[in-house]
């Protein structure tokens, strides 16, 4: 997300996301998914999220915010052939409509470690004691992401220089 939006944004929307999909939540997701498919691969997650009220308070993040989600679509993800856009949607889908739906967690792990969206099942935190599917995002912190672009900028120049 660095680039693409605040930090501070960041941990806004991912409690946001962490909030509505807790466990005392789940229930009115389940029900919100199979009465209107908020989750479906014929809308973008910009619009579901949009429906949910699950969007940063700051206007220009949100126009920030909604370029990331559409961004997610050049992400690969853990599975062949499925963007991390489409990734996100299938595992909210996919877990909502289930027989028994778990609390969903949004994480965020390197990008430089693993530039997929994975989705995955465990203990999102350690004092939490149940399983959740937890949806990780590959992140670059804003600071080293402008600090990258920065550096292959300077590179460039030099490249350029020297073809003179």
């Amino acid at each position: 997300m660095g680039m693409m939006i605040k930090d501070s944004t960041t941990l806004d929307i991912l409690v946001q996301l962490n909030r509505r999909f807790e466990a005392e939540a789940l229930h009115e997701m389940v029900e919100l998914q199979r009465e209107f498919g908020v989750f479906s691969l014929q809308h973008g997650l910009q619009q579901s999220f949009a429906l949910l009220g699950i969007v940063p308070h700051d206007w220009t993040e949100r126009r920030r915010w909604y370029r990331f989600l559409e961004h997610l679509r050049s992400y690969p993800s853990d599975l062949a052939g499925v963007n991390g856009h489409d990734r996100v949607i299938r595992a909210f889908k996919d877990d909502l409509e289930s027989e028994k739906a778990l609390p969903v967690s949004i994480v965020c792990h390197s990008a430089a470690q693993d530039p997929r969206v994975t989705v995955s099942h465990g203990r999102p935190v350690v004092f939490s004691l149940e399983t959740h599917v937890i949806v990780s995002i590959p992140t670059t912190p804003g600071r080293e992401a402008r600090q990258n672009i920065a550096e292959e900028a300077r590179a460039r120049r030099v490249q350029k220089r020297g073809k003179k």
